[in-house]
């Protein structure tokens, strides 16, 4: 198994999933529109910037054996990409307030919870993936 290669396809994977998982309220939740603007842009960046931070890494995870820059500066950006993701969901998650949206849709309890935890893989891919190519 190619250890490098299998860390860059979690930690698209994982960068991916975490900024889609993002979308699901703004999908699923309707007649709560303050409240769900409120929840989405609860924290210091709110839910885009960690969005953005997540499909940042995953373009960087997916250009990084390019070529076009030296994969090693591109592997210690994508560790800094990675736990700022995970970092900004963890803060969003701990800013969130609980509104009477939550009555009604008690699964986005554990929404932010859940974006934490699928961005996690994207710190410890980008972690795995710098050891190999500069290990």
């Amino acid at each position: 198994m190619n250890v490098r290669a299998r860390s860059r396809q979690v930690g698209i994977a994982a960068a991916l999933v975490s900024a889609l998982l993002l979308a699901v309220p703004y999908a699923l939740v309707s007649g709560f529109d303050a409240q769900l603007a409120g929840y989405y842009t609860a924290g210091p960046v709110g839910a885009g910037g960690i969005a953005l931070f997540a499909l940042l890494s995953a373009v960087v995870f997916a250009s990084v054996e390019q070529g076009n820059v030296d994969p090693g500066t591109l592997a210690g950006a994508l560790v800094v990409l990675g736990s700022v993701t995970t970092l900004l969901a963890a803060v969003w998650w701990l800013s969130v307030e609980p509104t009477t949206m939550f009555g009604e849709y008690r699964w986005l309890e554990y929404h932010a919870l859940a974006v934490t935890v699928a961005s996690l893989p994207v710190p410890v891919s980008a972690g795995v993936y710098a050891r190999e190519l500069l290990g």
